[in-house]
């Protein structure tokens, strides 16, 4: 029996894409791509710091720049931070600006408690960017920026110690200083070190309320404020802010991306994905191994089934020469 042609239907193929055979067989095969002129894609890149190692944040970056996303969004941590002394903070946001000189799209910011630890931080992020939480609409998808330091929980006096110690220890000693961050502090907490005040639920609420319409919503924040939410106790346990977000969502379909933890780890939840991205250039604090160790970009596109999710490891992305990013 011979094969069953692929017969032409110019309707389910690419806008825009014109097919010059007149008559079947086809030279395609697969499902037909429905028109859809508001599927785009954008980019996620995640933290640098908490020990950066040196070239990785570039390299994400060329890596946005070879992908080509419409816009992208940085999840926090871009300075190492704590600190209230303005030289010092002036050369670390002066080699930001030199490091994302290079990008060619536009790159929204969400604070980190590296940005944002002090009100000294605070001053500077609002001079530079404007907003500590936001939100935009770009093709029906609703987009919320939120601030997870809102006010910024710092680790107790006796943890900071400890921490101090054993990194001075640890000295330029990679692991040991990895070892360091995983045994000091609390990665993997309910709740999360992190605080939304009454103020910003308040402005997410609203906001949320005011696009019901909206055929996705995507959220992003430092800290996974949904950790332990899903996997926990039955009971419902979880960071108050996440329980009153998931309330103001509703059942409409939403996606969460965080960072924070350099690590990453995807969950799931009445059919909306939490994602916790791995960093891009910040420290491990977990053992080898782990496969939530790897230094990435996230390229997310948007359609009419909702977002399509592509975690992209740094060290597999080439350019058109051929060589690594």
């Amino acid at each position: 029996m011979p094969p069953t042609p692929h017969r032409r239907d110019p309707a389910q193929l690419p806008a825009g894409l014109v097919l010059d055979v007149p008559e079947a067989p086809a030279p395609y095969s697969g499902p037909g791509v429905p028109p859809d002129a508001d599927r785009f894609t954008f980019a996620l890149i995640s933290d640098r710091t908490g020990d950066a190692r040196p070239g990785v944040f570039e390299r994400g970056i060329a890596a946005l720049n070879t992908l080509n996303p419409v816009f992208a969004i940085q999840v926090g941590d871009l300075v190492e931070g704590y600190t209230d002394d303005p030289a010092v903070l002036d050369r670390e946001w002066a080699e930001i600006d030199a490091m994302l000189a290079p990008l060619r799209m536009p790159l929204f910011h969400v604070p980190g408690n590296h940005d944002v630890a002090n009100d000294t931080m605070r001053v500077r992020w609002l001079a530079r960017y404007g907003r500590l939480y936001y939100h935009f609409r770009y093709r029906g998808v609703l987009f919320l920026l939120l601030n997870t330091q809102d006010p910024e929980i710092a680790p107790s006096p006796e943890v900071s110690a400890r921490l101090d110690a054993r990194l001075a220890a640890a000295g330029d000693d990679e692991e040991l200083r990895r070892e360091a961050f995983f045994a000091e502090l609390d990665w993997e907490g309910v709740p999360q070190a992190a605080a939304l005040s009454d103020e910003q639920l308040a402005y997410a609420e609203a906001v949320l309320a005011e696009h019901t319409d909206a055929r996705h919503t995507i959220l992003v924040m430092h800290m996974p404020l949904w950790q332990g939410s899903h996997d926990g106790p039955a009971d419902g346990t979880g960071h108050p802010a996440y329980l009153r977000l998931r309330a103001a969502l509703g059942g409409r379909p939403h996606t969460m991306f965080s960072g924070h933890v350099h690590n990453y780890r995807a969950t799931e939840a009445d059919g909306n994905r939490y994602i916790r991205l791995g960093p891009t250039g910040g420290c491990w604090v977990y053992g080898d191994g782990d496969p939530g160790n790897v230094d990435h970009v996230t390229l997310v596109t948007i359609d009419r089934d909702g977002p399509h999710i592509a975690n992209l490891a740094l060290d597999g992305i080439r350019g058109a020469d051929g060589t690594p990013v």
